[in-house]
């Protein structure tokens, strides 16, 4: 780990920045395709692929057994990503992806900090309620409850609270696994590739059921399916990576950049409105969850 007095060195910022720059792009080829359960299992089952080889690596290295605490966290963390993945597809297909994705991003951290006020009994400083008073702001904008004119109400709305939804699964697998790795028992690299391992059985059952929607849904897209499989993986072992290099307070604001590349994208590839109170509450967001990964 890096020493808490540590710098963001510019290795460490590429890694963060290409991250970023994939997490956004992967997300952008889900919007594109919104195929569902089908098309959620066939990325993790390319995701588990590509991620395999890292994880055996990780088993080599690994130190001591797995205790049983760690499994149940795995076990948990992958339904909550099953649930994370299927509620995502849903908000993609029905609302835009600049007000899906920054919206996504930006409570999940937000409602990880309220569980813990409520759960743990944590009282965030005055920046962190700031910073919490910042992603509020960022929420309202974003959502088109300020500027709406011209946009359709419903579609707004569905996107509001779709991206809530996803933003909730988002902050409980965070603590899941923030708990996991704060117990320093395992691998985060075989942490993961479990846990994909076990997503991906979990879903196997029905979507083997829908078999002709999964085949329909390879050869239809089977680019986006290798592109997200590929890219989703390879965004969190870079991240993981630069956290070798540099503290988290470092890493985690620049990671979250991406919620500008999402709605740049929204507004240049799939030619969704960027309104400037759009454009203004996802900046809100960014300095939101910048505050709080200084403040903590």
């Amino acid at each position: 780990m890096p020493p808490a007095g540590s710098i963001l060195s510019l290795s460490a910022l590429a890694l963060v920045l290409a991250g970023a720059l994939m997490h956004a792009l992967w997300n952008l080829q889900a919007k594109q395709v919104a195929g569902g359960l089908p098309f959620v299992w066939l990325y993790g089952a390319v995701s588990l692929a590509f991620a395999t080889p890292f994880g055996v690596i990780a088993a080599g290295q690994q130190l001591g057994s797995v205790d049983a605490t760690i499994w149940l966290a795995i076990v948990a963390s992958a339904i909550v990503h099953v649930a994370y993945s299927l509620v995502l597809q849903q908000a993609y297909r029905v609302a835009d992806f600049s007000v899906v994705y920054p919206l996504a991003r930006g409570t999940g951290p937000l409602f990880a900090v309220v569980g813990a006020i409520l759960l743990l009994g944590e009282r965030p400083s005055t920046a962190g309620w700031c910073a919490i008073a910042l992603i509020v702001v960022g929420i309202v904008l974003v959502s088109g409850l300020v500027g709406r004119l011209g946009d359709q109400i419903s579609t707004l709305r569905a996107g509001f609270l779709w991206g809530l939804a996803t933003g909730l699964t988002i902050a409980a697998y965070t603590v899941i696994d923030g708990w996991a790795m704060a117990s320093q028992t395992v691998s985060p690299v075989l942490y993961y590739v479990v846990g994909l391992l076990l997503r991906t059985a979990l879903l196997a059952p029905p979507a083997f059921l829908r078999r002709r929607e999964l085949l329909a849904q390879w050869r239809a897209h089977r680019r986006a399916v290798i592109v997200v499989g590929v890219l989703s993986p390879l965004a969190y072992l870079l991240v993981l990576e630069a956290m070798t290099r540099a503290p988290l307070s470092y890493v985690a604001p620049v990671r979250e950049l991406s919620m500008l590349l999402g709605v740049a994208l929204g507004a240049g590839v799939l030619r969704e409105r960027l309104t400037p109170a759009r454009s203004v509450g996802t900046l809100c967001m960014l300095s939101g969850v910048a505050m709080l990964a200084i403040a903590g």
